[in-house]
């Protein structure tokens, strides 16, 4: 009897072993040769929809979109950051028509509007460049911007 019960026990461990590795083996390597690896694998990880990651792409760009603009508006005035603030707030409304062209599964939509978030992150720094000023919130329109490219890299073709 003590045997069954060590059996029954070695099939359950297995199994529980089978699933949790390949639970995690889902989406492994999509990341693997992308630039920014890490953000890729914050919004990838555990997904194994696409459609799934890319809502939560979405989300997160968002909301680091928000942050970003918080930031952004605890920095001196000027005319660079007013511009970005409104660079922030136009990439975020952006975001949200991205996420109604994945609802209506219209991809070329999707790619176009998650394009033109980038193209605001851009004109962020390219405000500061044109005044030749250093722009104080780099590092955040940085980290938006490779976000961005994240979910275009997640967009199908």
């Amino acid at each position: 009897m003590v045997f069954k019960d060590y059996t029954f026990f070695s099939y359950v461990l297995l199994a529980t072993a089978v699933i949790l590795f390949t639970g995690h083996a889902h989406g492994t390597g999509l990341c693997d040769n992308y630039h920014n690896k890490q953000v890729c694998d914050s919004i990838v990880y555990n997904r194994t929809n696409p459609r799934d990651a890319m809502v939560a792409a979405c989300h997160k760009l968002i909301y680091e979109t928000k942050v970003a603009k918080v930031v952004a508006q605890r920095q001196a005035n000027s005319t660079e950051i007013d511009n970005c603030i409104t660079d922030f707030d136009g990439a975020i409304a952006i975001t949200k028509r991205a996420l109604e062209s994945l609802k209506a599964n219209d991809y070329a939509g999707l790619r176009n509007y998650i394009n033109a978030t980038q193209i605001n992150y851009q004109a962020c720094d390219e405000g500061f460049q044109s005044s030749a000023k250093t722009n104080p919130i780099a590092k955040s329109t940085k980290h938006l911007e490779d976000m961005a490219s994240v979910e275009l890299f997640l967009v199908p073709l």
